[in-house]
């Protein structure tokens, strides 16, 4: 599948040099890694550790897996979705393993879910696999690092990780080495031995003498790009043993000594060029030909990467070239020393350049450098809506921070796209004071499209505050195709989807969601795309479809790959209706993952008051699913508290009143729970989620008949229910009473109706977290469910991941072999057969087994071990 936002550099080998000196020492060294190994070349700049690998690699180019890091990767997603884009491209992946349909979730190096997949699904490569992580030293955030750590860590056998960079990554490197996991080469092992360096020499054409050879190698101790750069000034010296000996007397470091001797040396129409392309890191010839004013440009740069190794190409089609990170600082800082504006100028010509090529966003980052501020406003009227649309929110941010008063007030379209800037970040409170700055700014005959600007930001001002009365996106019909002419048409149509949805027409909803998530693929919107996606999420919420919400949710995230949507209140929405889902199928770690309690910190948008009362409340759940009552309470108490009297939804309070009650029954908190259902009461009014409530609190209070009653009506439809999920808790609580009441027929149809509405909406809590006496009902009736015998067995699995019901019982191992065997249809004569012991010493065992279990029947035995956590459904 195509990763959105992995250039596809990024996962290019790059190409070595035709004068690059072939080294099967280290070839072999790299070869020699054992199964199950990772290699780790670490040595400072200018080794050769690139070049090395991409010899490596071209050996065996169908193996191997390429990414080339850099600080963009400290995005979290951004790293991993490159990760994902270089297996997706290695020919060593079948077309049909799953690495090519995962998508990256919101937070991918705290998912365990996520990373289990992936180490599974390259596990299930079926032959070896390369994965080559260049440039690792520029991971420095806590989560990718995280996320390598793991990866380290879960590596499967058949991966062969290899790690480059100029210093070792935070790793356990000396438990591993300890182990036998690490094989490392490092600079010692880089250094050029006097036969490598005489063989270069020898490649680029400079006869030297063999106590040349060992001079330049001695002085330079072997360094690779060193003796590179000497090697060019030698071969262009009149006398090569008086540049030996003013080298060796140079007080200079060696770089910058001999990056000036190749300068001195390079013609000047050379020298001129490699200095207009020193602004850029990386660039295609027909840049470099616009920077420099020379067609032959790329013919150049062709020639300085034949002959040195100066210049590297990469990429698909190897046009892109990239000057050696020494060369280019010394020409970038030279610059900018001899002359400033000379460096003012390129970045202009680079931002005309990439204008023309239609990519207004490395044309923006050029203009800013340029200080050209008229450029980058006139980049901002034409495309700032479009890279809205696009997700590059920074790089509009970064520009308009460029422009001075004056252009700001002339223009209250600037102070518009401000004030959307800012509210996809939440920041509301920013985007009044730029809405009032547009509105002191206001022309008297605004433009359709101006006037389509203001509104749409008001709407979206106002929907993303969690405003109740949200204005229309447009006015009229002008104003909409206005909305559509600035490229934001999408976002306009998904203000009306919600509105739709918060009146319950939900069909109408989805339909006008769904037209704007087409139209925004079909212009290539993709932050816009990304949002449709979150509406349609909400929608399938609100229809109880939790499996779909949950795959919207995931798909939005896939969307824009970018730190820009987890910076965004829409990417918190996506991150928090996925933790909903897990917590609704009993995975409350991975809910936890995906509403942290930092969730403001850092590039985290600022949320509000809808997103931290539901946030709080799942985590509070969570909590409590996990074991830590108290601390679950809080949060639940936490979430109630901030969510009193306040406007809009009703599905928020009543999300906090079902988890908060729940978790205070289950803990004999009655009065508190008292308290939530008095305070739900005038939230919610008379809806089912309060019936359910009042139907927990009677039958904690010992009236399973005046219970049952309650849930009369939210059973049988006649109450309204808020969130369709509430339906299964009600089914289980009727489940349980008609067991107190020795209606065992009733309850195991409620039984039989609660797996039906778990298995259809994806909710499995209300049964994995259920009373022991619903679930030993369950147990009993394993194997007469039909098509809802997976969903039984999921129950029972994630009860077991939970801990529920899990009291230590003290099984010897011969009594646990003969458990084991227990669900199986083997007599004790069989079973005393497998385990090579008499029937009557399995007897014994059976009925050492009852006893501890207290139970009479080997199917109760088999029950009450399930629910025990002893064991698991599959009988394992």
């Amino acid at each position: 599948m195509l990763r959105p936002g992995v250039p596809v550099v990024k996962t290019a080998v790059p190409r070595p040099p035709q004068s690059c000196v072939p080294r099967p020492r280290l070839l072999a060294a790299l070869d020699e890694a054992a199964d199950g190994q990772v290699t780790l070349v670490s040595a400072p700049a200018g080794y050769g550790k690139t070049l090395l690998l991409a010899e490596w690699v071209g050996q065996r180019p169908a193996l191997t897996a390429w990414v080339s890091l850099d600080e963009d990767d400290n995005a979290d997603r951004r790293f991993w979705t490159a990760v994902l884009a270089a297996l997706d491209s290695c020919a060593a992946v079948p077309a049909d393993n799953p690495l090519h349909e995962l998508t990256v979730p919101g937070l991918p190096s705290r998912d365990p879910e996520f990373l289990a997949r992936v180490a599974d699904a390259v596990a299930a490569v079926p032959g070896p696999l390369r994965l080559v992580l260049d440039d690792v030293h520029e991971l420095t955030a806590p989560d990718p690092l995280h996320g390598l750590a793991s990866l380290v860590r879960d590596r499967p056998p058949g991966l062969h990780l290899v790690l480059s960079g100029r210093t070792d990554p935070p790793l356990p490197l000396a438990r591993m080495r300890l182990a036998g996991e690490l094989s490392e080469v490092r600079a010692d092992r880089l250094r050029f031995s006097l036969a490598e360096a005489g063989a270069m020499l020898a490649a680029a054409g400079i006869p030297a003498r063999p106590d040349q050879v060992r001079l330049l190698v001695e002085e330079t101790e072997g360094w690779p790009a060193g003796l590179r750069l000497a090697a060019l000034s030698l071969r262009e010296a009149e006398d090569p043993d008086k540049f030996l000996a003013g080298f060796v007397g140079s007080g200079r470091a060696v770089s910058d000594y001999l990056v000036g001797e190749i300068l001195s040396r390079l013609a000047v129409e050379t020298r001129e060029l490699l200095d207009a392309v020193s602004i850029c890191d990386q660039l295609p010839a027909p840049l470099a030909a616009a920077l420099s004013g020379r067609e032959d440009a790329g013919a150049v740069l062709d020639s300085l990467e034949r002959e040195t190794s100066l210049v590297l190409t990469t990429g698909a089609d190897r046009r892109w070239y990239r000057v050696h990170p020494l060369l280019r600082s010394h020409l970038r800082a030279d610059l900018q020393r001899r002359r400033p504006d000379q460096i003012l100028r390129l970045h202009r010509r680079a931002t005309a350049w990439y204008a023309a090529a239609g990519q207004p966003v490395p044309a923006l980052a050029h203009a800013r450098l340029g200080g050209d501020s008229e450029e980058v406003a006139q980049l901002l009227r034409r495309q700032a809506t479009a890279l809205i649309a696009d997700g590059e929110h920074e790089a509009v941010r970064e520009a308009l921070e460029l422009l001075d008063d004056v252009q700001l007030a002339n223009e209250p379209r600037f102070a518009l796209i401000a004030a959307l800037i800012t509210t996809e970040r939440g920041e509301t409170a920013a985007a009044d004071g730029h809405l009032a700055d547009a509105a002191s700014w206001w022309p008297p005959d605004p433009p359709a499209d101006l006037l389509a600007l203001r509104d749409l930001v008001r709407s979206r001002r106002a929907i993303v505050a969690g405003d109740p009365n949200v204005p229309p996106a447009s006015a009229d019909d002008t104003g909409s195709g206005a909305a559509a002419h600035l490229g934001l048409g999408p976002m306009a149509m998904v203000h009306d989807a919600l509105d739709l949805l918060a009146d319950g027409r939900h069909q109408e909803a989805r339909d006008i969601a769904e037209t704007a998530l087409v139209q925004a693929r079909h212009q290539h919107h993709v932050y816009l795309a990304a949002l449709g996606l979150t509406v349609l999420a909400a929608v399938a919420a609100a229809e109880g479809d939790y499996r779909r919400m949950t795959a919207l949710a995931a798909a939005a995230d896939a969307e824009l790959a970018d730190p820009t949507w987890r910076a965004t209140i829409a990417g918190a929405w996506s991150d928090t209706m996925r933790a909903y889902g897990a917590l609704l199928r009993a995975e409350p770690a991975t809910c936890l993952a995906l509403a942290p309690t930092d969730a403001a910190g850092g590039s985290a948008p600022q949320l509000s008051d809808q997103l931290i009362v539901l946030r709080t409340a799942l985590r509070g759940a969570a909590l409590s699913d996990i074991g830590h009552g108290e601390e679950g309470l809080n949060e639940l108490r936490e979430a109630r508290t901030v969510a009193a009297g306040r406007p809009g939804a009703a599905e928020i309070p009543a999300i906090v009143a079902v988890l908060e009650h729940r978790a205070a029954t289950s803990q004999g908190r009655n009065e508190v729970a008292r308290s939530i259902l008095r305070w739900a009461e005038d939230e919610l009014g008379p809806v089912g989620e309060v019936l359910l409530l009042r139907a927990w609190q009677l039958a904690a209070l010992g009236r399973p008949g005046a219970a049952s009653d309650a849930l009369v009506h939210l059973l049988s439809g006649a109450a309204p229910v808020v969130l369709p999920w509430t339906l299964v808790e009600g089914r289980v609580l009727e489940c349980q009473l008609a067991l107190r009441g020795e209606r065992r027929p009733r309850a195991r149809r409620e039984l039989d109706h609660a797996l039906a509405l778990a298995e259809s909406m994806d909710v499995i809590r209300p049964l994995a977290t259920g009373p022991p006496d619903v679930i030993e009902l369950l147990t009993r009736h394993l194997g007469s469910f039909g098509d809802r015998e997976p969903t039984a067995l999921r129950v029972l699995a994630a009860r077991t991941a939970l801990g529920a019901d899990a009291t230590p019982v003290p099984l010897t191992e011969r009594e646990r072999a003969v458990l084991s065997m227990l669900p199986t249809q083997r007599s004790f004569d069989e079973i005393a057969r497998d385990l090579t012991v008499s029937h009557s010493t399995v007897k014994t065992h059976v009925r050492a087994l009852y006893g501890k279990l207290g139970v009479g029947s080997r199917r109760d035995a088999v029950a009450a071990a399930r629910r025990r956590g002893i064991l698991g459904p599959d009988g394992a």
